[in-house]
């Protein structure tokens, strides 16, 4: 299993946090962190190497540890675990694996969820699903259930580290993005989750009426084929899709003035990042799992009864909820930030 830091080797005693291999949630799992954070304790980042790659060398970890190809077996990670004495481990995925590892390792103090092998496997453990509330504040329960004198501190903002700067910074000058610029994320995790592209079509025209400058940001495959749609109808725009690393489409965000995405890792990102995000919603709850913060604006197509049904289809004729939100409105919340 490959450990990897910009900082040097991963450190003893430390308390290792087992990421999600969703980005959003990690994001929040890395604001949640803070109060332990500011305690001085120093923190390992454990999970995919697609994430790690995100969180290797930034702000919030000392260390990370990368998986294996695959899903790292038991015995492996337990190996791990002992070798670096691990202090602690915070399991906040709703899987059993790491929680195992740390029972087998007799790491100390282990924290899970009750639902996933925390009743008989963790030394604190709260339902995840009786928590209720912000997915967020969720994890900021149980990491104080471990930890229940920690104080409440001011959020610190993500930052990654600073060759993916560097890299955002060439990015913005090659585009002549400016010191103000506004970042569409196109990407989701399910289609339904997606904004319509003649409603992207219609913000960018908007954004370009007022000289606005922006960037598309998303991943390979789908989104780097909405991108190529968007651009049939606007030639010439900054097309980035595909193209970034985690860690510097997060230093790209972390350089924009607002963001404007769907329920989506990069939404999640920005409010991490201490940037204005302006995220739409249809399938899913905002309450639950809307960027967390107070310059987050959520944007949901209004009279629709089936807002929020949690499907990964849709039994709707045009899908309105993300399909007709009018670009205006996103457009007039986006430009309150700038």
């Amino acid at each position: 299993m490959e450990s990897r830091t910009s900082v040097g080797e991963i450190p003893q005693n430390a308390v290792w946090v087992r990421l999600p291999r969703f980005i959003g949630d990690s994001m929040m799992i890395h604001q949640a962190l803070e109060p332990l954070r500011a305690t001085g304790v120093p923190l390992v980042a454990w999970g995919s190497a697609h994430l790690m790659e995100l969180f290797d060398g930034s702000s919030g970890f000392q260390a990370v540890c990368r998986d294996p190809q695959g899903k790292p077996g038991a015995l492996e990670s337990v190996k791990l675990l002992r070798k670096h004495k691990a202090a602690a481990v915070i399991n906040l995925p709703r899987s059993t694996r790491a929680l195992l590892a740390a029972y087998l390792a007799r790491v100390p103090l282990r924290l899970g969820w009750r639902e996933t092998g925390g009743r008989l496997l963790a030394t604190s453990t709260l339902a995840f699903k009786g928590l209720g509330g912000h997915q967020l504040e969720r994890y900021q329960a149980l990491i104080r259930k471990g930890f229940p004198d920690l104080r409440d501190v001011p959020h610190i903002p993500f930052r990654p580290r600073p060759e993916a700067e560097s890299h955002a910074m060439e990015v913005s000058r090659e585009h002549l993005l400016g010191d103000k610029f506004v970042v569409l994320s196109l990407g989701a995790m399910s289609w339904n989750k997606r904004l319509g592209t003649s409603v992207w079509v219609d913000v960018i025209h908007r954004l370009l009426g007022d000289g606005i400058r922006f960037a598309l940001l998303g991943g390979s495959g789908e989104d780097e084929r909405q991108a190529h749609h968007i651009a049939e109808f606007v030639p010439g725009i900054v097309d980035l899709t595909g193209l970034l690393p985690l860690s510097s489409t997060a230093a790209l965000v972390a350089r924009s003035a607002v963001v404007i995405a769907n329920d989506s890792g990069v939404g999640h990102m920005a409010s991490a990042c201490q940037v204005p995000v302006v995220s739409i919603f249809g399938p899913t709850t905002p309450e639950v799992s809307a960027p967390y913060g107070p310059r987050t604006r959520v944007i949901q197509k209004t009279g629709l009864e089936c807002l929020g049904c949690h499907r990964f289809d849709c039994p709707v004729e045009g899908h309105p909820c993300m399909n007709a939100v009018e670009g205006e409105r996103i457009f007039a919340a986006a430009k309150m930030y700038l």
